[in-house]
């Protein structure tokens, strides 16, 4: 399994800066990124080329970058964690009030390990719109489970 953790100190000034340095990690390492977004409090994005995964989270004093190697995994699948719901809050509330986290959960081909990237925390007091993001995640559950589908190109 390939996975690269690139440190970015002073990520977390403002978000013009933040995309700099998600730009300048992608130029380092060689990647045109060709899909990306950001999704609640982080930054994803994909170089369909190379096959690689960039996954950057904004809001950490300490900010790194993740880059995946889309060719190691199994599969991808959205994970949603509710917090406990009393008998007849359905009736007054929507599904999505007692929604606490969503993650983008990748399987390596080896089975030994998972990994759950974490695109919503409701205490992080992300200021968001729950359904565009829930939108943005099943996008990208689509577009990487695409992406297992489809072999490896080989590069000469």
């Amino acid at each position: 399994m390939t996975t690269v953790i690139v440190p970015m100190f002073g990520f977390l000034n403002n978000r013009f800066k933040a995309l700099q340095n998600i730009s300048k990690v992608a130029r380092l390492r060689r990647l045109s990124l060709s899909n990306s977004d950001e999704v609640g409090e982080n930054f994803i994005a994909l170089d369909v080329v190379k096959r690689k995964l960039l996954f950057a989270k904004k809001t950490s004093p300490i900010s790194s970058c993740l880059i995946i190697d889309v060719n190691h995994l199994k599969a991808c699948t959205i994970q949603k964690e509710y917090r406990s719901i009393n008998a007849g809050e359905l009736k007054t509330k929507k599904l999505y009030h007692f929604l606490k986290n969503i993650f983008l959960h990748l399987v390596f081909k080896n089975g030994s390990r998972s990994l759950s990237l974490p695109l919503f925390d409701v205490d992080e007091r992300q200021q968001v719109n729950i359904e565009i993001l829930e939108a943005k995640a099943s996008k990208w559950e689509n577009l990487l489970s695409s992406m297992l589908i489809a072999p490896a190109v080989e590069r000469a």
